[in-house]
């Protein structure tokens, strides 16, 4: 990974279509008219009917890690999996906006787990990050509880960003040595496979749904998935972390205007106001580790 941009403008136009494609995915959710964790298995299987065939095609020969290096893509799948699994379910009961403000709170969380590994020592800038983020959760919390029992959404969509914090870490520590298709389709892989056990295991349906939900199900895993996450992969490969991890926080902005434009979801004062503590978080967190 290179500490400057590579490719001239290229990493930031991947960068910023990659933001807009994420930013769609909640909105898919809502269209999929599908257990939670059946939208998380059919997004990973979809998207690694791509990945794999091309890994298998085109970067086999290059994948040249450790078998300590496939296993943690392979675990990284896994984390990757309950990612999915959680958030999907938390918008079964929150808004579109506090949902996906929830779970960007990922930066955060990788901040407090190298402090609680003992590998990072966070600076002041940083726990002042940390209690901005938890200032803003308590306030979308407080502010509605959302459906399905007092704070149920909250604490999914929290699950979700704590699991994509420590794929974030996993993805890091195996793509030091795999290339990027091979590791895309292992951890894809990995997920896909593990929601569809969770799948079966739970007894839930798998098909016989609408013509609409079916469509939302492919978009989620060619928009969201393959053109947003790939792109956030990729763009690490080219660019600072920390600008990625900032540019992030303009998903929760993109997904609350699609879905007061497209599903009617109006941003409460509440919202707006934990929303502004949680954002503020996420670039403190980043702007500390930039200077670490």
């Amino acid at each position: 990974m290179t500490t400057r941009a590579a490719g001239g403008a290229l990493p930031y136009a991947v960068l910023a279509f990659a933001v807009l494609a994420v930013s769609f995915g909640a909105i898919f959710v809502r269209y999929a008219e599908a257990p939670a964790l059946v939208v998380a298995a059919w997004r990973m299987a979809l998207a690694s009917a791509v990945v794999v065939p091309a890994a298998l095609a085109f970067g086999h020969r290059r994948a040249t890690g450790s078998r300590g290096d496939f296993a943690l893509a392979a675990a990284a799948g896994m984390l990757l999996a309950l990612h999915f699994a959680t958030w999907i379910s938390s918008l079964g009961h929150l808004p579109v906006a506090q949902s996906v403000l929830l779970v960007t709170t990922a930066p955060v969380w990788v901040v407090l787990f190298g402090w609680l590994s003992g590998r990072d020592r966070p600076r002041p800038a940083t726990w002042g990050a940390v209690a901005l983020v938890i200032a803003g959760s308590a306030v979308l919390a407080g502010g509605d509880a959302g459906s399905g029992g007092p704070g149920l959404g909250h604490a999914l969509a929290i699950a979700g960003a704590i699991a994509m914090a420590g794929y974030l870490i996993l993805a890091r520590a195996a793509q030091r040595s795999l290339p990027f298709l091979p590791y895309v389709a292992i951890a894809y892989g990995s997920a896909a496979v593990t929601l569809w056990l969770a799948t079966l295991f739970a007894g839930l349906p798998a098909a016989g749904f609408s013509g609409g939900t079916w469509t939302a199900l492919v978009a989620m895993a060619v928009v969201s998935q393959l053109i947003g996450h790939g792109g956030y992969n990729w763009s690490l490969r080219h660019l600072r972390p920390t600008f990625v991890a900032v540019t992030l926080t303009g998903e929760p902005l993109l997904a609350a205007l699609l879905a007061w434009l497209l599903l009617g979801e109006a941003v409460t004062a509440v919202t707006a106001a934990g929303g502004v503590l949680v954002l503020a978080g996420i670039a403190l967190a980043a702007q500390g580790e930039r200077q670490a």
